[in-house]
C-alpha cells in the first residue's frame, strides 16, 4: 500500500527511460530509470522544477544504465540553483555509469553522490 507521502506526483516515460517524482516527508525525490541521452535531456529539463527555491531534492539514479553529459548538465544546473538558494541536492546511486562521470568532471561538490537515500539524509544532518 502506497501512502500519500510516497505516492508519485508526476511520471514521464519514453522508449527505454522513465522519470518519476514523489515526496518523502520534506524531501523531493526524482527517480530516473533507463538510458538518459541527448534526446531525453530536454524532457528532463522540463520535468525538474525551474525554480526549486531552498528545497531538498534527491535524484535517485540507481536504475540508470546510461547518462550522457547533456543530462548531467541539467542536473548540475538544478544542483547549483539549490545551492545558491540554500537548498540541498544529492544523487543516489552506486552505478558506475553515473558515478564515474561525476567523479571525473569533479562535480561532487554540487552533485554529491550517496549509495542510499538514508546516506544522503545523514550527510545533511551532519553538515
Amino acid at each position: 500500500m502506497t501512502t500519500d507521502a510516497t505516492r508519485p506526483r508526476q511520471r514521464l516515460s519514453g522508449d527505454g527511460w522513465s522519470l518519476e517524482s514523489s515526496e518523502d516527508g520534506d524531501l523531493g525525490v526524482y527517480t530516473l530509470r533507463g538510458e538518459f541521452d541527448f534526446a531525453v535531456s530536454p524532457k528532463l529539463a522540463v520535468f525538474v522544477p525551474a525554480d526549486p527555491g531552498a528545497a531538498r531534492i534527491v535524484v535517485d539514479m540507481a536504475g540508470v544504465t546510461y547518462c550522457d553529459s547533456s543530462c548531467l548538465q541539467v542536473l548540475l544546473r538544478l544542483g547549483r540553483q539549490l545551492h545558491r538558494a540554500g537548498g540541498r541536492f544529492a544523487v543516489v546511486t552506486a552505478a558506475p555509469e553515473v558515478t564515474r562521470p561525476i567523479e571525473l568532471l569533479g562535480l561532487g561538490d554540487v552533485m554529491p553522490v550517496h549509495p542510499t537515500l538514508g546516506a544522503a539524509r545523514s550527510s545533511w544532518e551532519d553538515a
